[in-house]
Order: structure tokens, then C-alpha cells, then sequence
């Protein structure tokens, strides 16, 4: 049995994947803090796997010059120090989460893994790249990067405000609703890291569903699972407004698609929108 610890595993996706896998593999919980529970650990072991979801939360919040060093902080600074501590343990394979907003934001171009790295100005994106850019500095051979997409599932912290907003009857699109949104369903990011851990996959892997939508056509939708109106469109200046720079992640978007997962065969179990909403309600 393979000893996998989870760095940040307390989240959501951590807490997905321990909860589907503590079966199949030896799973420890890599922790700050004193833990009752006896799969939780203060200091880094050595094991098979190494797999790194910390990170704060980057929405909804302003990006105030405080906020954004806290940000990078939990993602920069963390995985320099975990790979530091890493670099004198015997470790086999090191995945750490990532996002999709490793890409310029764009409402044309379509994002394979063998684009490379793309320019840009924003705040998400240089965040993003210099998260990658600590593990590529890393002694560790064995490494594989997860550019998320925005994770849907029961309780996701993507859609438990708009599933609200809509119930209050508030929904609608933002914007002109042309943003292209990349998803991908937790039971299918769980699959996705145990098919990599069996297969050995290594390097950038996007990790969204093989069908984006568009912001429109997800508020439609939502709208009528839910059986509300769809009707609150607000313009993005209002967005911008309430979130300030942080706005663009709700204002633009993008098309990712996970070609490698789709090379190496591996087959998504909720492609489609609405499915994956179904499931999530």
C-alpha cells in the first residue's frame, strides 16, 4: 500500500480524495497544528507520494497589497519551504494544485498544456507562474502539476454562492455572460490524482472538464435546474466595484482543455455541465 501525505489536505479537494481513497492507500494528513486524529501529522515523512493543496483561498476577497502578499505567501513561500523539507526525505513522486489561470485570460483562444508559458500582467496569472516555478527548481525527478479549473461538487465553494444568489431570486449572468468558464467536477479532480498516481503522469496536467461553457449559458442552466429566474445581469464596472482587481476572475475566463488527460485515456466522468450540476445540487 502506497503512503501518500497531503499537504493542505484538510480543503476540500484533500478532504474528497482522503474520504474515496483511505482504502487503497496509506493517507496522512500533513498539518500545522496538534491533531486528535491519528492520520494527521505535524512534520513531514518520508512516503511514496507528497502532494501539496495548500494554499489560501484567493476569492472573494480585495486584492489590498496585504492581502496579495498573504496570498503568495501560502502558495509561493509554502511550497518552497515544503519542497525544502522535501529535498532530505525519501520521495517518490511530488503533485502539487496549480490553475488554470496559469493563462491570460482570453475569450478566442483554446489552452493545451503544450502551450507553455503565456505573458500577462494580471495578478492570478504572475501568482500562478511563480507557484510553477518553484517546483520546476525542485531536486525532486518526479513531479506533476494540476492546473485546476473551478471545482463544482456538493458544498463547493464555487457554487454554493451562485446555487444562494440564485435561491434568492438574484441570479443572472455577469456581464455580457461571454467569459468562458473551465470547470471540472471533484470526483472527477480525485480520479484525476489517483489515475496520476497509478500511471505515473509528470508535468503540467489541466485539470477541467473537456467542455467549458460560457457564463451565459451556465447561469441558463442553473437557473432552470433550479426552477429561478435568470434575470440580474449586472454590468462588469459593478463587479469590479464590489471586488475590485479581483473582479477579473468573475469577469473574464477562458478555454482550458485537458489534452494530456485525454491523450494518456483517461475518460471524465461528468463532461457535461449539466450533469456535474445535477450531482452538485
Amino acid at each position: 500500500m502506497k503512503k501518500i501525505v497531503i499537504a493542505g489536505g484538510s480543503g476540500y479537494i484533500g478532504q474528497a480524495f482522503y474520504k474515496k481513497y483511505k482504502d487503497k492507500y496509506h493517507i496522512k494528513i500533513l498539518s500545522r497544528n496538534q491533531s486528535q486524529e491519528n492520520f494527521f501529522i505535524t512534520s513531514l515523512e518520508e512516503c511514496d507520494v507528497l502532494i501539496n493543496l495548500a494554499g489560501q483561498s484567493i476569492f472573494p476577497t480585495r486584492w489590498t497589497n496585504r492581502n496579495k502578499q498573504k496570498i503568495l505567501d501560502s502558495r509561493v513561500k509554502y511550497s518552497k519551504d515544503l519542497l525544502k523539507a522535501a529535498s532530505s526525505k525519501k520521495i517518490n513522486h511530488y503533485i502539487q494544485a496549480s490553475a488554470i489561470t496559469y493563462y491570460p485570460f482570453s475569450s478566442s483562444r483554446k489552452f493545451i498544456e503544450s502551450m507553455g508559458k503565456q505573458k500577462g500582467s494580471n495578478f492570478s496569472l504572475k501568482l500562478v507562474q511563480d507557484w510553477e516555478s518553484v517546483v520546476d527548481k525542485s531536486s525532486i525527478k518526479n513531479k506533476t502539476i494540476l492546473r485546476l479549473g473551478v471545482v463544482m461538487g456538493q458544498k463547493s465553494k464555487f457554487l454554493e454562492p451562485i446555487k444562494s444568489l440564485f435561491n434568492l431570486y438574484l441570479g443572472g449572468m455577469i456581464g455580457d455572460g461571454k467569459q468562458w468558464i473551465s470547470w471540472v467536477h471533484i470526483d472527477d479532480v480525485t480520479s484525476v490524482i489517483d489515475y496520476i498516481i497509478q500511471n505515473k503522469i509528470y508535468g503540467p496536467i489541466n485539470l477541467t472538464s473537456p467542455n467549458p461553457i460560457t457564463n451565459a449559458n451556465m447561469s441558463s442552466t442553473i437557473a432552470q435546474t433550479l426552477g429561478k429566474p435568470n434575470y440580474l445581469h449586472l454590468p462588469k464596472f459593478l463587479y469590479r466595484l464590489m471586488f475590485g482587481e479581483s473582479s477579473e476572475l468573475l469577469t473574464e475566463g477562458h478555454q482550458v482543455f485537458p489534452r494530456l488527460l485525454t491523450d494518456v485515456g483517461y475518460r471524465f466522468k461528468y463532461s457535461d455541465f449539466k450533469d456535474a450540476l445535477d450531482d452538485s445540487i
